[in-house]
């Protein structure tokens, strides 16, 4: 079985019990921001919309900004150290939460919570390359992230549903889970991201100009939609959150199912022709969602969702791992993340903003013009100019 895993043997178990450690943190974070203040801030800390989705933006704000320095730090001073430590804060966090009356210390958790949660995804990214089989690389790397991701939704959803019955109980449900995850942290305390041998290479940064538009667009169209995703579904497509979370694990199922043969095929034949047609297949999907399809449709744009997802992904985790340098490959990630983050962190409140002025549809609009917009762009850079260095 271990042979045709993109990842070297020996690295295995600890791969993942980090991905089930960042993933149960993601899960908490989601379930958090999106999943229980929506209904927790309102009724016990007398917290308006305002209040709250501010939190959420300077959590992401102080998270992406720094994932620069968390690289660097999960590289050189050890990732088992900084992953205990974001565990431990997230769990503070939470613990505090209830004391919250003023917005105040609302915003300064989530500020303080997303520093320490810069170190994760650096940090998991760059072990998932170093162990990967050589010529399995975006396989490795979309595997990886695969796995952490279905996290979010189990969070959003889960924690949503209990939260709009018992806020209380929803913040008990996060507690244990963000506790569980202290535990696995702590068990890799000691551990370090084994590197590479120093080469001498220079890396000429202008090289990271072409990464730029995808990895903020990629976040940033989706990110129009999400705080608001489960409201858009009630009132436009009449589907209840549990629906949705059907159709989420529909799409992701269908992500992770075509991951070996669309991985295979960015390892064996480049990374071009996935990244363009994954970009236009999601921007073809926010279009139509748009336009209030029907449930029969809501269920294939879900599938067509999944198969874009799956073709991007890896298309994307193959141009990152053929052309970024090995030296300081934390920090450097660590920047681009920064980058997708600004997208997270800013794409909510434009949502919101075009929601509130032009209605529902229009997030969904300007998301589809924006994956169709970068499919276009690196169209012509990667097929027509070929600017690229392997």
């Amino acid at each position: 079985m271990f042979r045709y895993l993109p990842w070297a043997r020996e690295g295995l178990f600890v791969l993942f019990r980090l991905i089930l450690t960042v993933g149960l943190m993601e899960g908490v974070r989601s379930g958090y921001f999106a999943g229980l203040l929506p209904f927790y801030a309102p009724e016990k800390l007398h917290l308006g919309p305002t209040a709250f989705t501010l939190a959420y933006t300077l959590h992401q704000l102080a998270e992406n900004l720094s994932k620069s320095l968390g690289g660097l730090l999960a590289e050189r001073v050890g990732f088992g150290l900084t992953l205990s430590l974001a565990a431990l804060v997230g769990f503070l966090a939470l613990l505090l939460t209830p004391l919250a009356q003023g917005a105040w210390l609302l915003w300064g958790l989530g500020l303080l919570w997303g520093l320490f949660m810069s170190t994760l995804h650096p940090g998991l990214m760059t072990y998932a390359s170093r162990i990967a089989v050589p010529g399995r690389e975006a396989r490795a790397l979309s595997f990886t992230f695969t796995l952490v991701m279905p996290w979010v939704g189990i969070g959003l959803v889960g924690v949503g549903q209990v939260a709009a019955r018992h806020p209380e109980a929803g913040l008990t449900v996060l507690l244990l889970a963000q506790g569980m995850a202290l535990a696995l942290a702590l068990s890799l305390l000691r551990f370090r991201i084994p590197m590479p041998q120093r080469t001498g290479e220079r890396y000429p940064l202008s090289r990271l100009l072409l990464f730029l538009p995808a990895a903020f667009g990629q976040t940033f169209a989706p990110a129009l939609v999400s705080l608001f995703l489960l409201r858009f579904a009630r009132e436009s497509l009449g589907l209840e959150p549990l629906e949705v979370g059907g159709l989420l694990l529909l799409g992701g199922g269908l992500t992770f199912g075509l991951l070996p043969f669309t991985g295979r095929m960015v390892d064996k034949r480049g990374y071009r022709l996935s990244l363009i047609l994954g970009l236009a297949l999601l921007g073809g999907v926010m279009l139509r969602l748009a336009q209030g399809p029907s449930l029969a449709e809501v269920f294939l744009l879900a599938a067509l969702g999944g198969l874009g997802f799956s073709l991007f992904m890896p298309g994307w985790n193959g141009f990152l791992a053929r052309n970024l340098p090995q030296e300081n490959r934390a920090a450097i990630w660590g920047s681009l993340m920064t980058v997708e983050g600004l997208g997270v962190a800013l794409g909510p409140v434009v949502g919101g903003a075009l929601w509130e002025a032009f209605g529902p549809h229009i997030p969904f609009l300007v998301g589809g013009f924006i994956f169709l917009g970068l499919s276009l762009f690196y169209f012509y850079a990667l097929a027509l100019r070929r600017f690229t260095w392997n």
